[in-house]
């Protein structure tokens, strides 16, 4: 039977929802992300605007910071700034990261809504877990970014892309701590931004799809998993070792992954990279030594200057989620 005459018959539906062509047929898309490294069709982005100026002036308490951390005594690594952020520098950056992605082919969508709240909601990746066939909503752990969601939420509605859950009671999760390791593998990083409730949750909604979840636990020095992790190919991933537990990288060793380790002489966020098609991604320019890493190990590296975001405690996995990746051949 033809699609055309597919939608008059009763009879019923036996494919998935993710079903490639029931999803273009009825969604407009094939929406989703059935891995970190297939091609990027789709990118959710928000050029900073005038709500940074509503950022904490101190860098340790911004993106990447830890709430935590602030109750410990004693000094701890960090810095310190008592200059707000440069507007100007960071949409000429941003407009820069949007023009590189959409060199390549990919499209590039803006969150909803025109607001000087929200300070934080040029780092995207926390606001959906996408997985194939759509997105799960976050729920985010402070205050400060709570009502980013309501955003991202009319966003997905006016793209038409479907909600395939969302967290909620007493749990907390955030994109910047998931990972779709392969179709039927997904990652998740525990830790003051992802609690035990909002885990659980999340596995419950991907058990429907048949897709498991490892749940990571960090160090109480970071608060998402891309400080740490993330893929770069096919059995090639980035890793920070001293963050993540011995029996994760053992795990992933068991499974052929070939580990690079980020260089520990560069900015924190020389990690925080963006694979846009399998071996090619775009790094944090400030990543020297690991972009030669990256490219001695055949990988095609662009560079993209984001070191006023990197201030803010974020680069350019933070600053993108993906909404559609094409699956691996």
């Amino acid at each position: 039977m033809g699609s055309a005459n597919r939608y008059q018959s009763r009879s019923i539906v036996s494919e998935p929802f993710h079903d490639k062509t029931l999803l273009e047929e009825v969604w407009g898309e094939n929406w989703g992300v059935p891995n970190d490294i297939g091609n990027v069709k789709k990118v959710l982005m928000h050029r900073p605007g005038q709500e940074i100026f509503n950022l904490p002036r101190n860098a340790k308490q911004i993106e990447a910071g830890s709430v935590l951390s602030g109750d410990i005594k004693g000094r701890t690594p960090g810095s310190n700034t008592s200059s707000p952020p440069n507007l100007n520098l960071m949409q000429s950056q941003h407009d820069s990261l949007v023009q590189v992605l959409q060199n390549e082919g990919i499209e590039v969508v803006y969150l909803e809504g025109i607001t000087t709240d929200w300070p934080e909601r040029m780092f995207t990746r926390d606001l959906g877990m996408v997985i194939p066939g759509g997105v799960i909503l976050p729920r985010l752990a402070l205050y400060l970014r709570y009502g980013e969601t309501l955003h991202a939420t009319k966003t997905y509605s006016q793209l038409g892309m479907p909600i395939l859950g969302c967290i909620q009671g007493d749990g907390f999760v955030e994109g910047g701590s998931f990972t779709m390791l392969d179709n039927q593998t997904a990652l998740i990083g525990r830790s003051e931004r992802v609690n035990k409730s909002g885990i659980e949750q999340l596995r419950n909604v991907l058990s429907v799809q048949n897709i498991e979840l490892i749940s990571i636990d960090l160090p109480s020095t970071i608060i998402h998993l891309d400080e740490a992790f993330l893929l770069l190919d096919r059995q090639k991933a980035l890793v920070n070792k001293s963050l993540l537990p011995f029996w994760f990288l053992d795990e992933l060793h068991q499974m052929g992954f070939e580990l690079l380790h980020v260089d520990p002489n560069e900015p924190l966020l020389a990690i925080n990279v963006l694979p846009i098609a399998p071996g090619k991604v775009v790094c944090p320019a400030s990543g020297v030594n690991t972009m030669r890493l990256l490219e001695q190990h055949g990988l095609e590296v662009i560079a993209v200057d984001v070191s006023e975001f990197e201030k803010a405690g974020g680069a350019i996995h933070c600053l993108t989620l993906p909404l559609m990746r094409d699956p691996l051949s």
